[in-house]
């Protein structure tokens, strides 16, 4: 149940991301970078937390 939890929240996290790259081209001048980047830390952290969190599944098919 906890790695559905994990699934959903790295997958929220990386449809925020993408939503902040596209808002850094709609916001002013000023919020730019901090939205492109805040949009990059996003998806970077939607890669790292399933990595980190779940791992590594030792299971055999």
């Amino acid at each position: 149940m906890s790695n559905i939890v994990i699934a959903v929240v790295a997958i929220a996290l990386f449809l925020f991301g993408m939503l902040c790259f596209g808002l850094a081209f709609q916001v002013d001048e000023a919020w730019r970078f901090l939205t492109f980047f805040g949009g990059i830390i996003a998806c970077t952290l939607a890669l790292f937390i399933p990595m980190t969190f779940i791992g590594r599944s030792n299971r055999s098919w």
